[in-house]
């Protein structure tokens, strides 16, 4: 098998060299099928010369499927019958004729559909390959390359741009053969029949292969440029939503609406350009090939007045031209997507094809742990420059000795940085050398520094998956235990992984080297993640997440049980330490102050997404029980009121005032609607559902203690405690899975861990009320056993795409985390905390330092780039650039201070 990367400069190479034996088997099958194919153009002369034209005596016969093979000279001669046939009369032919022509047709339509479904497959298997070859040489692209190239570039030609390319893996050579063999087929059966037809037919053939292919070059050369403005197009999107910052806090909204605008306008111009050339020239195809019945009605009816061509056969030709145009049509159709796919292949391939990617070798899978780096680090002479060939690092020589924690100060851009890129290759070094315990880091595998050193910048990006995927990345090299599967369907999924070139591991197997991390396996491992969060201070962030979080759909068995004690516990705790009066519990017999109207009315709560699938005030089912209760037309009038206050406090704010932060009943971009709203009110004239019910809504997400407009009295919240007693019973089918009641005796599924511990609500009035209800969780946490519950929930949280649900702190904290869960005999750290106050970067500081002890790595060599030269006291060795170079400073030899 070719390598992996490999990538032909000709797409036709390239097709054959990965699916030559499919394309092969793909001729022997159309080879079968084409005798087939003539007789289905054949047997309609045979039926109108003979059963339906011809002249047959009364009580006459004709012998048919009367099958025999001639015998050579040497075998005797003669004849060897395989069968006789039968005789039939008149009707008897034309019903066996018939039935035959049907049974071909049925046959030849069958070989297609083989040969389609095959051909897909084929293009489908290619395609894969492809993709999976162009993903494998980003993976291989050298660091600078990345500064070229924007990301979703990148993925819009791996995404789309293929696509083409692997639709016509497929049809590359069975398409130009099936269709030609066909094509001469059919005007090989026209030239039997009339030499001179058949020469017209030809000749028109001739000038359609020769002119529509070439005037339809054109269209290739169009949809190039399409491609072209459509990629950058696609840069230019992915950069807004990257800039979003940007642009909404320097109101260039407009501009970009303008200049994409203009980008949209020119793909417009030459779509519109392609659309006019390519009808044009299907225009005139369609018109050459019209002329072609004309001439066969013309001239084939005059040779059969003058006797010189039967009927039989000008219907036989006509049919066989029938099917000439649509093979010879498709096969010029081939021709312009040939042309097509190789000006996008060549795109491709001149994006992925480069001298400097990073050897295949380096990358190969690995499954034996690599060696120890646990030895001197020297690095001599080391230069990094850009693109331009300036200077970043100046030639530098320097060693760290094993076990040895060094910081290395000076200003942003002053060199430092790059020297820690460079001992972990995310920089190729212009010149000099880096030796990792005795082995030049440039002569390694990937394997190597990949699992023996750490690394933790500012602003690494994390993709979208849970804290405990993010952790536990940097141990996921290999499957190290990898599950047996036997069944057909997993056979053939690792089958076609590796007929389409893939890789033929599985995702699902178990890739987490528990061994790196110093643990056994998968049920030590959460203690050792809840350690080094402890050390990097984001443990209590974790099973905050946990603690807030939505409750996963299914719970382990007893922790419904526990979470119920855990409720007993807290109400029972809350009255020993005296805080009853810090928080008001549910009770289904009055109404709760600090919790909303809606969720008052229910007795539950509404799941978070409900709302945007169909806004729970216009269901059904919550409308007649307001209508029932007479409370539709009181949320009505409360909404109203609730509309009027806030648009004539906060009405003529600007959209970006802070001001309107505080208010969560209305959003900036509510308060013209509301405005409007208000003003198509007129007094008791008919009013318009959709703000009948707008306002409902402001009405039922309204709490007192929150909004303060003084609008519930007594008796409003008496009415609101008799409606619970429709929801009694249960919810109607529209509400049914959007609202959870709540239950004394029972967890809700809708709400968080903390709100089904608490069944009920701070009192805020009180300021200490959050700390002080917040310690008797705690302490109801670890009384019950919960805290590991609500820590493991916390590593599923989903942190988002760029980890944007988390903050910048909480983000590199993570980042660092995960560099020290993999115990890296180098740990190389380049501003890694630079989000956080000073302090609590001294303190991080000094417990990743001492983490060494406490995970089992005392050689562990640190480099760190300080972003608080003040904390390189912490260090045992100082070192100091400037302008891209090594100063000289004096070594430290002071020991780590505790920090308190």
């Amino acid at each position: 098998m070719s390598a992996p990367d490999e990538l032909d400069e000709s797409v036709f190479r390239y097709v054959w060299r990965y699916t030559k034996s499919q394309q092969l088997w793909v001729f022997g099958v159309l080879a079968v099928s084409l005798p087939l194919y003539y007789l289905t153009l054949d047997l309609p002369k045979r039926i109108v010369n003979g059963p339906i034209s011809g002249e047959w005596q009364p009580g006459q016969t004709q012998t048919l499927f009367n099958f025999f093979i001639p015998l050579p000279d040497f075998l005797g001669g003669g004849q060897l019958h395989i069968s006789d046939g039968v005789e039939l009369d008149r009707f008897g032919v034309l019903v066996a004729l018939s039935m035959t022509f049907l049974f071909f047709v049925i046959v030849n339509g069958l070989f297609k559909f083989y040969l389609s479904t095959y051909k897909g497959k084929l293009g489908e298997r290619l395609l894969r390959r492809l993709r999976y070859q162009l993903v494998d040489r980003v993976l291989r692209f050298p660091s600078g390359r990345f500064k070229q190239v924007r990301g979703s570039e990148i993925a819009s030609m791996i995404k789309d741009e293929t696509e083409p390319v692997g639709g016509f893996g497929g049809s590359a050579f069975a398409d130009p053969a099936l269709l030609l063999s066909q094509a001469l087929t059919a005007l090989f059966f026209i030239v039997l029949q009339n030499f001179w037809l058949g020469m017209v037919a030809g000749a028109i053939v001739l000038v359609q292969i020769l002119l529509i292919p070439r005037m339809r070059r054109r269209l290739v050369v169009l949809a190039r440029h399409r491609q072209l403005t459509a990629r950058i197009l696609s840069g230019r999107i992915g950069e807004v939503v990257e800039g979003i910052a940007s642009i909404r806090t320097n109101d260039t909204s407009n501009w970009e609406r303008a200049e994409l605008g203009s980008r949209l306008g020119k793909i417009l111009s030459i779509r519109y350009d392609f659309y006019q050339w390519k009808f044009f020239v299907n225009f005139l195809n369609n018109l050459i090939a019209q002329m072609t019945p004309f001439i066969f009605y013309l001239g084939g009816g005059y040779l059969v007045i003058q006797g010189r061509l039967d009927i039989g056969q000008l219907v036989a030709v006509i049919a066989a031209y029938k099917d000439l145009p649509a093979p010879l049509k498709e096969l010029i159709a081939w021709d312009q997507g040939r042309v097509d796919v190789q000006s996008k292949y060549a795109q491709i391939r001149e994006q992925f094809v480069m001298n400097d990617l990073v050897p295949s070798d380096l990358q190969k899978v690995c499954f034996d742990p690599p060696p120890k780096l646990d030895g001197e680090v020297a690095v001599t002479n080391l230069k990094v420059t850009d693109d331009s060939g300036n200077e970043l690092l100046y030639p530098t020589t320097l060693k760290l000795a094993s076990g040895e924690a060094v910081a290395a100060v000076g200003p942003p851009g002053g060199g430092a940085e790059y020297l820690a890129d460079a001992l972990v290759r995310l920089v190729q070094p212009a010149g000099g050398r880096i030796v990792l315990a005795g082995t030049a880091l440039d002569t390694m595998p990937d394997a190597i520094p990949g699992r023996r050193l750490g690394y933790s910048a500012s602003g690494l990006f994390l993709p979208q998956m849970s804290v405990r995927g993010a952790l536990t990345y940097g141990l996921q090299h290999v499957p190290l235990r990898r599950e047996e599967r036997t069944n057909a369907a997993e056979v053939m999924r690792l089958e076609e992984a590796r007929l389409s070139g893939n890789i033929d591991l599985d995702i699902r197997d178990d890739w987490i080297d528990y061994e790196a991390a110093g643990v056994s396996g998968p049920d030590t491992l959460a203690a050792r993640l809840a350690e080094v969060l402890d050390i990097v201070e984001l443990r209590s962030d974790i099973a905050r997440l946990g603690l807030r979080g939505k409750l996963p759909d299914s719970l382990a068995e007893g922790v419904a049980d526990r979470i119920l004690n855990a409720r007993a516990r807290f109400r029972q705790l809350l009255i020993e330490g005296g805080d009853e009066d810090y928080f008001e519990g549910f009770d289904k017999s009055r109404y709760s102050e600090y919790a909303t109207v809606f969720e008052n009315l229910v007795f539950g709560i509404a799941d978070p997404d409900a709302d945007a699938e169909e806004p729970l005030v216009e269901r059904a089912s919550l409308q007649a029980v307001l209508k029932t209760t007479g409370l539709d037309e009181k949320l009505f009038v409360m909404g109203r009121q609730i509309a009027e206050t806030l648009i004539e406090i906060f009405g003529d704010l600007s959209a970006d005032n802070p001001l309107l932060d505080d208010i969560d009943l209305m959003s900036p971009e509510d308060v013209d609607l509301y405005r409007a709203a208000l003003r198509r009110i007129d007094g008791e004239a008919k009013r318009d559902d959709k703000d009948r019910r707008a306002f409902q809504r402001l009405a039922l997400n309204y709490v007192e203690p929150r909004h303060r407009l003084g609008l519930l009295d007594a008796d409003m919240q008496k009415a609101i405690v008799a409606a619970r007693e429709h929801f009694a019973d249960g919810l109607g089918p529209d509400l049914a899975g959007a609202v959870f009641l709540h239950d004394a005796a029972g967890i809700n599924r809708a709400a968080s861990l903390q709100d089904n511990i608490l069944f009920g609500r701070i009192v805020s009035r009180y300021a200490e009320a959050p700390g002080r209800i917040n310690a008797v969780l705690s302490e109801t946490l670890h009384a019950t056993g919960l805290f590991k519950v609500v820590f493991d929930l916390g590593l599923d949280f989903d942190i988002g795409s760029g980890a944007k649900r988390l903050s910048a702190g909480q983000q590199q904290k993570l980042t660092l985390a995960r560099a020290l869960l993999k115990r890296p005999d180098i740990l190389v750290l380049n501003r890694p905390l630079s989000a956080l106050d000073g302090e609590t970067q001294r303190r991080i500081t000094h417990a990743v330092i001492e983490a060494r002890r406490t995970l089992d790595v005392p050689r562990q060599v640190i480099l760190w780039v300080l972003g608080h030269a003040d904390h390189a006291d912490l260090f045992d060795r100082v070192i100091e650039f400037r302008e891209g170079r090594l100063q000289e400073r004096e070594s430290q030899t002071a020991q780590p201070q505790e920090v308190m």
